[in-house]
């Protein structure tokens, strides 16, 4: 039988499925099969990934030595350390969740050229530390806000 000839054969006979019962423990199964299934491999790699770039950024870049560096360290800890705890939180999703949850922290976290490279030198420590405040301080509150919301959603599910 063909698809065509199926999907004809279904629509001339549409009452006869429709009124058939739906049998014993068929609504129980399809939710066992749909539900999430834990992937905790996603971990094995994010963790390193993250630490190994905030590493080569720093010595690469040679932002290693001075006050204004060492802040800088701080914010960029302090996103990786919310990135870490964000996939933490959704470790048990279904592959395409963890896929939402990592897009949205790219979206956030990702820059081409990052922000401190492309200070001017002429600016004074205390503009470049502002600016560098400001722009890494946002990324932070936008991983908080997508943290409390998984957080949220995860005790929402339970």
């Amino acid at each position: 039988m063909t698809m065509d000839n199926l999907e004809k054969y279904i629509i001339e006979n549409r009452e006869a499925f429709d009124t058939a019962p739906v049998p014993q423990g068929s609504l129980d199964r399809l939710m066992a099969k749909t539900r999430r299934r834990p992937v905790r491999h996603t971990l094995r790699w994010v963790l390193p990934a993250v630490a190994a770039a905030v590493l080569v950024v720093l010595f690469v870049t040679g932002y290693h030595n001075n006050d204004e560096s060492r802040q800088l360290n701080r914010m960029l800890e302090g996103i990786a350390r919310s990135e870490i705890e964000i996939m933490t939180l959704v470790e048990n999703s279904c592959p395409q969740d963890l896929e939402t949850v990592g897009n949205t922290i790219r979206s956030i976290t990702a820059e081409a050229i990052p922000m401190y490279s492309l200070l001017p030198e002429e600016l004074s420590t205390k503009e470049r530390r502002k600016i560098l405040d400001e722009y890494y301080g946002a990324k932070l509150e936008a991983l908080d806000r997508v943290k409390e919301y998984y957080a949220h959603e995860m005790n929402n599910e339970l």
